[in-house]
């Protein structure tokens, strides 16, 4: 049984909008694989060798390079995105405009934004007024954004972001600007209800350090572990991890920038003087 941490390989899943690649996702649209020596297997195998019946912490990237994603709101799953490439005048839509709370009122407010998206559905994605309902956050390189879930959102074209997130398929889309493959019709109204309009936007800025951990974390299922410049941590099994900068190494394992690993024990791991790395540790696991 491999105890060592492994390398793991992503699947690429199109989309209207650009691409996300998956690095821990097991689906019917694809699925990550993971390397161990010179072995090559799918992560679902892997899994059920060590006696794992459910997925890990799903470590993607996503990259919007042909527009902006839908806006979505989620009922359980709950996203973590490090910003790695952002447009200038972009980043990305984060919950409601708390001025136009105020003046609509809670009730006002999701009657605007269902009339809105409705509207915006039957002329083909036009989505001015349903971003004018919402708040707009500029982001930067490093930056760390929390969403937690029923929090709309959406990431805007020119924006590549590593995601870490509750190992769920589940979403209501509000409304999209592309077009929509895999379902018929956008979910207005089911989204409208959902929708949290108090959670204010959760940005880590990453001015002092690069990447940092969240303050608060968006689930019960998982945490956020900040590694970089020298520093050790000890992780336990089956932690989902990936490097900004430079290398992470431990148990005769090294990972260079821009791979994601797995451990399937308890790890010791360290990183290089110049690395930067983060790693969703399952909270049940933590100590």
């Amino acid at each position: 049984m491999q105890t060592k941490p492994v390398t793991l390989l992503p699947a690429t899943v199109d989309k209207p909008w650009g691409r996300e690649i998956w690095y821990s996702g097991i689906e019917a649209r694809g699925e990550s694989c993971v390397q161990t020596g010179n072995d090559t297997r799918p992560l679902s195998h892997f899994l059920a060798s060590h006696g794992r019946q459910k997925p890990v912490t799903l470590l993607k990237t996503l990259h919007a390079t042909a527009g902006h994603l839908y806006v979505e709101v989620h009922a359980t799953k709950s996203e973590i995105y490090a910003v790695e490439q952002v447009s200038a005048d972009e980043g990305m839509l984060l919950g409601v405009d708390q001025n136009k709370r105020r003046k609509l009122g809670d009730a006002g407010l999701r009657a605007a934004l269902l009339a809105a998206a409705q509207a915006a559905e039957a002329a083909a994605g036009k989505l001015d007024a349903v971003e004018a309902l919402l708040e707009r956050v500029h982001l930067r390189v490093g930056d760390v954004v929390t969403i937690p879930a029923s929090q709309p959102h959406c990431l805007r074209h020119g924006s590549t972001v590593v995601e870490f997130q509750t190992p769920v398929f589940e979403r209501k889309i509000l409304a999209a600007s592309q077009p929509v493959k895999t379902q018929a019709s956008w979910d207005c109204a089911a989204a409208v209800d959902l929708m949290d309009l108090t959670a204010p936007p959760q940005v880590a800025r990453g001015d002092s350090e690069l990447f940092p951990a969240p303050s608060t974390t968006p689930d019960a299922a998982f945490k956020l572990v900040r590694i970089a410049a020298g520093a050790a941590t000890t992780v336990p099994p089956w932690s989902v991890g990936w490097v900004f900068r430079g290398s992470i190494y431990g148990a005769d394992c090294r990972f260079g920038a821009g791979k994601g690993f797995l451990t399937p024990a308890t790890t010791r791991l360290a990183a290089s003087e110049d690395a930067v790395a983060l790693i969703a540790v399952e909270k049940q696991n933590a100590g």
